[in-house]
C-alpha cells in the first residue's frame, strides 16, 4: 500500500439560478487526498489550500461548473437527500456553497458530475459521523484484483471492498482487448518477416 486517504461519497443536488444539477459529491482531507489519486497531486498546491473546514468551498469539474453557469467566487446552493421537520412540514436541507474552483480531470464523466468539498463540511451537511470509506493506491495497480480479495477474507463481511477493476469494468476489458490484440499483431509482424 503505498497511501490511504478517508472520503465521503454521497449525491446530490446542486442549483444556481434555474439552473439545477446532479452531482456526485466527494468529500475529501486536502492533506491526504494527494497521497491516492493523481487528481489529488495536480491540485493539491492549487486549488486544495482552498478548502479550509467550516468556509463551505466547493471544487466542481469543468463540464459541471459550465452547465451551471458559473467560475470561481460564485454561491450555489447544495441539496443533499434526508429532510428538516419545520412547521411547515418536511424541507431537505440545502447549503450555500462558495465555489473555490473548477478542474479539469480529463474525464468526462467526472467533470460533468464531480464536486469535491471538505470532508469536516460534508460530515455536517450529510449528518454522518466520519468517512464513507477509505481509499487506498497500491504500488502495483495491476495487484487491486487480488489485494481486494485478500482484504475482503481478511476484513469482516460487514466492510465492501471493490478495486478499480471492477467500478471501471469497461477500462479493464479495453485494456485486456488492447494487450491481446498488440500480442496478436506483433506475432504476425514477426512471423511475416521470418518467412521472408
Amino acid at each position: 500500500v503505498a497511501g490511504a486517504a478517508p472520503v465521503l461519497n454521497a449525491q446530490a443536488l446542486m442549483a444556481r439560478g434555474d439552473s439545477m444539477k446532479g452531482v456526485m459529491v466527494r468529500a475529501i482531507d486536502p492533506a491526504q487526498e494527494p497521497q491516492v489519486t493523481e487528481l489529488g497531486q495536480q491540485l493539491s498546491h492549487t486549488m486544495f489550500p482552498a478548502l479550509k473546514p467550516g468556509e463551505w468551498g466547493v471544487l466542481l469539474g469543468r463540464e459541471l461548473a459550465r452547465s451551471l453557469q458559473v467560475q470561481a467566487g460564485d454561491k450555489v446552493q447544495m441539496l443533499v437527500p434526508g429532510g428538516q421537520t419545520t412547521p411547515a412540514g418536511t424541507l431537505p436541507r440545502s447549503r450555500q456553497m462558495t465555489v473555490v474552483g473548477v478542474f479539469d480531470a480529463g474525464h468526462y464523466e467526472y467533470d460533468s458530475t464531480l464536486a469535491m468539498m471538505h470532508l469536516e463540511d460534508a460530515k455536517r451537511l450529510f449528518r454522518m459521523d466520519g468517512p464513507s470509506a477509505v481509499q487506498l493506491k497500491l504500488n502495483d495497480l495491476q495487484q487491486a484484483r487480488p489485494f481486494a480479495d485478500a482484504l475482503s477474507d481478511t476484513l469482516h463481511k460487514a466492510y465492501w471492498i471493490s478495486d478499480w477493476t471492477r467500478a471501471n469494468p469497461t477500462w479493464f476489458a479495453a485494456v485486456q482487448i488492447e494487450k491481446r490484440m498488440m500480442f496478436l499483431i506483433l506475432l504476425l509482424i514477426v512471423a511475416v518477416a521470418a518467412f521472408n
